[in-house]
Formats: structure tokens, C-alpha cells, sequence
């Protein structure tokens, strides 16, 4: 009986010892997973923002040369009305 409780209790601590050791394990693998995560999301979000300040850009300068065509209109009708 002796022989017994003592592999029962080998038993219990090495499987209270496996749990542990596998949850300590787990939330390595999570933390480091969703570290990688985040590093790809951060890298997404800035290349949307890059693309979004070329499309800025792009379209403040298209509305400036919207803006110089139209001042040469009325100028051009201004001179012509005189």
C-alpha cells in the first residue's frame, strides 16, 4: 500500500508539474504570437498611411492646378469684358 500512495502521489505532482510547465508554455507561444501580430498590424497601418498621404498629396495638387486654371479663366474673361 505504501508502494501505492507514493506512485500516486509521483503521479499527482508530476501531472500538477505537466500542467503548469504546458500553461507557462501556452502563454509563451500567445504572448509571442500576438507580439508578431501586432508587428504585422503596425506594419499595415503604416503602409495605408503612406498610401494615403501620396493620395493627399496627389489630390492637393490637383485641386491647386484646379484652382490656377480657374484664377487664368476669370482673369482671361475679365480682360475680355473690358
Amino acid at each position: 500500500m505504501d508502494l501505492g500512495k507514493a506512485v500516486a502521489k509521483r503521479i499527482a505532482v508530476w501531472g500538477v508539474l505537466g500542467l503548469v510547465g504546458g500553461g507557462f508554455a501556452a502563454d509563451m507561444l500567445w504572448r509571442q504570437k500576438g507580439g508578431q501580430e501586432q508587428a504585422a498590424l503596425r506594419a499595415q497601418q503604416t503602409q495605408e498611411l503612406q498610401r494615403l498621404d501620396a493620395q493627399l498629396k496627389s489630390l492637393t495638387d490637383q485641386l491647386a492646378a484646379e484652382r490656377l486654371r480657374r484664377e487664368a479663366l476669370e482673369r482671361s474673361l475679365s480682360e475680355g469684358r473690358k
